[in-house]
C-alpha cells in the first residue's frame, strides 16, 4: 500500500475565448440540435413510456447530457454570436 500523499499534476488553463464567429457557429449548432430534438422526441416518447432501459432511454439521456455539458451550446454568450451574423444561411 502506498502511503505517500497524492500530488495532483497538471496545468492551470486560462479562460477559453470564443470569437464572435465561433459563437455564431454555436448559436447555429443549438438551432440545429433543437431541430433534431423536434424530430427525435416524437419518435422516442412512446418508447420511453414503455421501457425503463433501451435505445429510447439512451437517446434521451444523451440529449440531456449534451445540453448540460455543452452549457446548452454556450447559451449565456449567445448575443455575442448574434452580433456577428448568421451561420448556415446564404451559402455559409
Amino acid at each position: 500500500m502506498n502511503l505517500q500523499p497524492y500530488v495532483a499534476q497538471g496545468q492551470v488553463l486560462g479562460q477559453a475565448v470564443l470569437t464572435p464567429q465561433q459563437m455564431s457557429s454555436m448559436n447555429f449548432a443549438r438551432e440545429e440540435f433543437d431541430k433534431l430534438i423536434g424530430i427525435l422526441v416524437p419518435l422516442i416518447d412512446p418508447l420511453i413510456c414503455r421501457e425503463e432501459e433501451g435505445v429510447a432511454s439512451d437517446i434521451a439521456r444523451h440529449i440531456e447530457q449534451i445540453r448540460i455539458f455543452s452549457g446548452n451550446f454556450c447559451w449565456r454568450h449567445r448575443h455575442l454570436g448574434a452580433s456577428y451574423g448568421v451561420v448556415g444561411k446564404d451559402g455559409d
